[in-house]
């Protein structure tokens, strides 16, 4: 009884340590559409950097775990004097609000991001349910894409194909290239060189959301997230992601 009590009160005292000394503030120096090597912070004399992947399959590169959010907010800005000019600070607490709880994004390895918070160039357009058409809110977004591509010449677009997890895994592939397919014919048409066009398809292997809810019941709601193509503007001579903040 005694051993069971310790283990109890053991549990308590690291949960309430946890609870206690959460650093809920991180630096996001840069996202990337490719994987870079940490000498390229280190040469920058930055380090301690350390690399998510989020649920868009976009690389991460943060800073720093912090309590106080001016900690962070310090740490930013002397990332902006080294050239990091699109790292900002990332709300960890809000990030799993926005995820929902348990969200099966955040982990050792991974992170998660969410559209309403995003300073990136980086958002989803959104298809029905086993359709590679572009309705008129996805024409809208492309054109948004569109305007900025034309704007900034020397600037690409990766474009990710997804899918839910309705189907086999052989079909949803299938779905996906259709999807990225008729997203960057979009906007070829809108005059945007193919030569900036990258795409790439995932089915689907990378949800945004869950396709089942805690029950283990299908979840309509979290796979509408899901059938989507990911756009991500960047510059190409570095792979990094570019803010929605104007070039």
């Amino acid at each position: 009884m005694k051993h069971i009590k310790k283990t109890i009160l053991s549990v308590f005292f690291i949960c309430y340590s946890i609870c206690l000394f959460a650093q809920p503030y991180r630096v996001q120096l840069a996202a990337y559409v490719e994987k870079v090597p940490f000498s390229y912070f280190s040469e920058a004399h930055i380090f301690g950097v350390y690399m998510l992947t989020d649920q868009n399959n976009i690389y991460r590169y943060y800073i720093g775990e912090f309590r106080e959010r001016r900690e962070a907010d310090l740490l930013v800005n002397e990332a902006v004097k080294k050239g990091f000019t699109n790292a900002y600070v990332i709300d960890i607490e809000e990030q799993r609000k926005l995820c929902g709880k348990p969200c099966p994004y955040i982990s050792p390895s991974s992170t998660y991001s969410d559209e309403s918070t995003e300073v990136l160039n980086l958002q989803n357009v959104f298809f029905g349910f086993n359709q590679s058409n572009l309705n008129a809110e996805s024409r809208r977004s492309l054109d948004k894409v569109a305007t900025v591509l034309k704007a900034n010449s020397q600037l690409k677009i990766l474009i990710s194909g997804h899918t839910d997890s309705k189907g086999s895994a052989a079909y949803n592939i299938a779905l996906s290239k259709r999807r990225a397919r008729n997203a960057k014919s979009y906007l070829i048409n809108r005059g945007i060189k193919s030569s900036r066009i990258k795409a790439e398809v995932f089915g689907e292997s990378i949800p945004e959301k869950e396709n089942l809810d805690s029950s283990g019941k299908d979840d309509p709601q979290g796979r509408k997230f899901n059938r989507r193509v990911v756009l991500a503007i960047y510059d190409p001579s570095s792979g990094q992601i570019s803010t929605g903040r104007g070039e």
